[in-house]
C-alpha cells in the first residue's frame, strides 16, 4: 500500500492548444528540468495536506487552481522563477498541470486566468488531460 500515496501527474491537452505545459517543460534546459523533477518526486509521495509553502500555494480565491512554486534556479544565464499552475484532479491522487511560465511578475494574473480557463475547458469536456512525461 506504499504506492497508495503516489500522485500521478497529468497535463492539459486540447485540439487547439496541443499540450502546452508538456511543450514548455520539454523546452527547458536539462538542469532546470532536473530541479523540477526533483520537486515533483518529493510532492508525489506526500499526502495533499503536506503540499504547502514554499513549494505549493492553494490559491484559495482562484477558482480551484493552485500553484507549484519551483525554487529559484540559478545558472550561468541568471535566475529562473518558474511556476506551474494546476488543480487536484481529475481523479483521486491526480494533479493536472494547466499552465506553466517563467514568472516575471509578483502576482501573475494572466497566468492564473489561463489556468482557470483551461480548467473550465476540462470540466466542460472541451479538453482533456494526458499523462505528464518527465
Amino acid at each position: 500500500m506504499v504506492d497508495a500515496w503516489k500522485w500521478k501527474f497529468y497535463g492539459f491537452e486540447s485540439l487547439l492548444e496541443g499540450r502546452p505545459v508538456q511543450e514548455w517543460f520539454n523546452n527547458l534546459p536539462a538542469d532546470h528540468k532536473d530541479e523540477i523533477v526533483y520537486l515533483l518526486l518529493q510532492l508525489q509521495s506526500a499526502t495533499a495536506s503536506k503540499w504547502r509553502r514554499p513549494e505549493f500555494d492553494p490559491l484559495k480565491a482562484a477558482g480551484g487552481i493552485s500553484e507549484i512554486i519551483i525554487r529559484d534556479i540559478r545558472d550561468w544565464a541568471g535566475v529562473a522563477y518558474y511556476r506551474m499552475y494546476g488543480y487536484f484532479g481529475p481523479g483521486e491522487h491526480e494533479y493536472t498541470f494547466l499552465h506553466a511560465i517563467d514568472k516575471d511578475v509578483k502576482n501573475d494574473i494572466e497566468g492564473k486566468r489561463i489556468a482557470k480557463e483551461r480548467l473550465d475547458k476540462i470540466e466542460r469536456e472541451e479538453a482533456r488531460v494526458h499523462e505528464f512525461n518527465f
